[in-house]
């Protein structure tokens, strides 16, 4: 097996792991292959009012999460891998795992009306008019939207940069075609957030063609640029990110997890850059691309086939289906220390390579650690490799606080890494609870501090403390 013969050249010295804090431009980095799939777009379907789920696999990129880009190339991860049993396959004994299906959750019982809108509804240049409002006393409201430009192709649909005529504000519309028979989780889950750093519901609608198709349109709020698009512009310069930035949004994605974990419990499914919206003038962060997003029911089994590869948790890679939403922070993980290295840490070929990726880093999984990501995973056994030093990975100017916070986050055992609000409380994010703390032009920070009763009811009076400033409880 070709992960057999890395691994074992990785443990006998011949092959050591490439310095990822070098030249940001070198084969290793990769980035001009990170705009990912979506897989296994998961929708639930209704028939004589008995629910059950069809797992699609489906190739697509993030709804508005590379704003800006149209027409994107989007690669499959099955693209890089062997068909019929090739050579990076992963071991027989974890194909053979079943993956029951899934269940509609209580919160799928009811799909809230949307209005209908005849003809194909988002074509650039074309004015679509649908109505709102109506329920709980309500009144029904007009509102109209002009298609300007596509920012985002692929399978899943397509999405418009779109102005509101009676406001003039810019949104965004994602279009997805929807099979009459589906309910489609992406609007539930949409429809229960509210958080300053997630990307908004403003309306939704179907529209309708002359072939009798149904699509669904998301309108969301808009915002110009993405964690990517940031990370790569100063990658094409050669340079770091500066530490401020990568303290800010590495934060407000922790800020995003810790709602929509603690507070909806929601798992993402998908955090990358590409997901990851930033305003660039006031450098807010808002989590997007809830196409992947599912609540998680303990007991109840999940696909493993899930999230982008550079950014897949090792118990998914294990073939897990009772995983949590430890796989989010996983992924978290992946994107402060690919903000800090200016490259992403695990750049797999395949979902076999991503592996191999990790094991170079993290070292070789102990039987415990592999029981803890998936207790069904057993038969399998490893060469061993020694850990490489985290401190090693990282240029040497790099504070101790942020190599800290990725080694909590990056760790095999899911329950040994840190919840999104312990990460928000880490030291490394000491900087932004200065009273004194400012963008790099003197403005001030976005909101940070401004957490609902919610989002902190499980935290302890300690964590409470740490995470909210003497400034900002005035």
């Amino acid at each position: 097996m070709h992960m057999m013969r890395r691994l074992k050249s990785i443990a006998s010295g011949r092959s050591s792991i490439s310095d990822p804090g070098g030249d940001p431009g070198t084969k290793r980095a990769k980035v001009d292959e990170d705009v990912e799939m979506k897989v296994s777009m998961e929708t639930h379907m209704v028939v004589d009012d008995k629910s059950m789920v069809i797992d699609q696999h489906i190739v697509a990129m993030s709804s508005v999460s590379d704003a800006g880009a149209s027409n994107v190339v989007v690669a499959s991860d099955s693209m890089n891998e062997k068909p019929g049993g090739g050579i990076d396959q992963l071991p027989k004994e974890l194909h053979g795992m079943k993956i029951k299906d899934e269940k509609l959750g209580a919160h799928d019982d009811k799909e809230p009306e949307a209005a209908v809108v005849s003809g194909n509804g988002t074509e650039t240049g074309q004015i679509i008019a649908t109505t709102i409002g109506g329920q709980n006393g309500q009144p029904k409201q007009i509102i109209s939207y002009m298609a300007e430009r596509v920012v985002g192709t692929g399978s899943f649909g397509v999405v418009f940069q779109a102005k509101c005529l009676e406001t003039g504000e810019t949104v965004a519309i994602k279009k997805v075609l929807q099979d009459k028979r589906y309910k489609n989780r992406e609007l539930q889950i949409m429809r229960l957030l509210d958080h300053s750093n997630v990307v908004q519901l403003r309306h939704c609608f179907f529209s309708t063609t002359e072939k009798d198709e149904l699509y669904l349109n998301l309108v969301l709020e808009y915002v110009s640029e993405t964690v990517y698009r940031v990370s790569k512009h100063y990658s094409r310069m050669n340079q770091h990110m500066p530490l401020i930035y990568v303290q800010l949004y590495a934060y407000q994605i922790c800020l995003a997890l810790s709602y929509i974990h603690g507070v909806i419990g929601v798992c993402h499914r998908d955090i990358k850059p590409q997901n990851l919206l930033v305003n660039p003038h006031t450098h807010q962060l808002k989590l997007c691309d809830f196409g992947s997003a599912k609540m998680l029911l303990p007991g109840e089994p999940n696909i493993s086939y899930i999230c982008s590869r550079y950014y897949r948790a090792p118990e998914l890679i294990f073939g897990a289906t009772e995983y949590t939403t430890a796989i989010d922070m996983w992924s978290a993980g992946c994107v402060l220390a690919e903000l800090l290295l200016g490259q992403p840490l695990f750049p797999g070929e395949s979902g076999v390579d991503q592996l191999v990726e990790i094991i170079k880093v993290l070292g070789t999984p102990t039987r415990e650690e592999i029981r803890c990501m998936n207790p069904n995973y057993t038969e399998f056994k490893f060469p061993q490799i020694k850990a490489h030093p985290w401190h090693k990975l990282f240029h040497k100017r790099m504070p101790a606080e942020a190599v800290d916070l990725v080694s909590r986050l990056l760790q095999y055992s899911p329950n040994l890494r840190c919840t999104a609000l312990e990460a928000c409380a880490h030291p490394f994010f000491d900087d932004l609870r200065d009273p004194n703390a400012r963008l790099p032009n003197g403005r001030p920070l976005p909101p940070l501090f401004n957490f609902k009763p919610e989002e902190l009811a499980s935290a302890s009076p300690e964590l409470i403390q740490r995470l909210i400033p003497e400034h900002a409880k005035k």
